[in-house]
């Protein structure tokens, strides 16, 4: 009796793991960074452009470190993406014109997880894709969609805002959170509505299961005349840093600009200037107030999980961390 009681009040104790999320240039990747290098982690990338090949700078891909001779890194993935000696999962795992969406990356995500768990290291989930996030953290179980040419080819006859007025009216809570510009993405979520009758939400998808694992979600706050003036400096940055010329080269090697367009934000409005639709100036004044629309969706999306944590400093991200593992 006295050991049954005992294992009855033993709590299982959950593998930990920290999530660190915030809308566009509010700082996400240096804080993962510093938690990894302090606690012995590993980095999950939550974005869902990252995960493609050549598309560095529109993507704000964290720098890659030049590693020469025999690495001591001990990990399942061939091809280590390591940024200020942490490793990185999830970045540059697919070439732009492959399908690479939240399923692929669920089951992606949860053998990293797992891997960096069997070497004794500290996962860490940094991104802004907020849906992502969530189908690792709720466990969503994600009904598979397969594609609708003949449903595709009627839709592709459709404006952007046609698209986005007929999603509005079948599913009013994705329309909320969509970029309405982007038709590929209009598609996709229209050809999921006709399928089982609405976009997936959390009360549809959310495993009934407990979680296996114990999580720890930061979100990164930051006023919004800041982030504003972020956006501004980091967008100057990149078009320095040859954000125009990537963009080129990914069409000279078989990106169309459809697919180009397709991406959203940089890789929308860098295509429709390099094909002469508009102006270097319109170009300039879209894309940023483009970023600042998707910065405030991705907000909507966060303000939603009650359990996330909003610091505004990395002292009190580092504190809140170190309070976790120890507890």
């Amino acid at each position: 009796m006295l050991f049954n009681s005992i294992l009855l009040n033993m709590e299982i104790v959950k593998p930990k793991i920290i999530v660190i999320l915030g809308p566009t240039a509010s700082g996400k990747s240096d804080a993962a960074i510093k938690i990894a290098q302090k606690y012995n982690g590993e980095i999950i990338s939550a974005d869902s452009r990252q995960v493609y090949r050549g598309m560095n700078i529109g993507t704000g891909k964290v720098m890659r470190d030049i590693v020469t001779g025999n690495s001591s890194l001990v990990t399942d993935n061939d091809n280590v993406f390591l940024s200020e000696g942490i490793i990185h999962h999830l970045i540059d795992v697919a070439e732009p014109n492959e399908d690479f969406n939240i399923s692929h990356f669920k089951t992606q995500a949860n053998l990293a997880i797992e891997d960096i768990l069997s070497r004794g290291k500290l996962p860490i989930i940094c991104g802004g894709t907020g849906f992502w996030i969530q189908a690792i953290t709720e466990d969503m179980n994600l009904p598979e969609v397969p594609p609708n040419e003949k449903l595709r080819q009627e839709l592709e006859l459709k404006t952007p805002e046609e698209l986005f007025e007929k999603l509005k009216k079948l599913d009013p809570e994705r329309a909320e959170t969509i970029d309405f510009q982007n038709k590929y993405r209009l598609i996709r979520a229209l050809e999921i509505c006709q399928a089982i009758g609405k976009v997936p939400n959390q009360s549809s998808v959310i495993s009934n299961q407990s979680s296996k694992y114990d999580f720890l979600q930061i979100g990164i706050s930051i006023e919004k005349e800041k982030l504003h003036e972020r956006i501004k400096n980091r967008l100057e940055s990149r078009f320095d840093e040859g954000m125009i010329e990537e963009v080129k080269s990914l069409n000279e090697n078989g990106i169309s600009w459809e697919k180009l367009e397709s991406f959203g934000l940089e890789y929308r409005w860098l295509a429709r200037f390099l094909q002469g639709k508009i102006s270097k100036e319109e170009m300039n004044e879209k894309l940023y107030f483009d970023i600042i629309h998707y910065a405030k969706r991705q907000m909507t999306w966060f303000k939603r999980n009650k359990k996330i944590v909003w610091l505004e400093n990395y002292k009190d991200i580092e504190s809140e961390v170190e309070k976790f593992i120890e507890k």
